[in-house]
């Protein structure tokens, strides 16, 4: 996944016509979930969740939530 395609998909989770719904991403290599991120309204962060150890990280910037998507991602290439 590109960076764009990751900024476009925090930028969509953080838009006013998710106000009232919890929407989460997953990101899966051959089916096994590596990522899965949410956008938290009322704390005004992403959440992003490690499924192999539970781990939540919450990041207030979209630049921060990327950098952690995008190693995530290179370390499962």
């Amino acid at each position: 996944m590109n960076p764009s395609k990751i900024q476009d998909m925090l930028l969509d989770l953080k838009t006013k016509q998710y106000v009232e719904s919890e929407v989460t991403h997953t990101l899966s290599q051959n089916s096994v979930p590596l990522i899965s991120i949410s956008y938290s309204k009322s704390d005004n962060v992403f959440k992003i969740k490690y499924p192999d150890n539970h781990e939540i990280e919450l990041y207030a910037k979209i630049e921060s939530a990327m950098d952690a998507i995008t190693s995530e991602l290179k370390r499962h290439k």
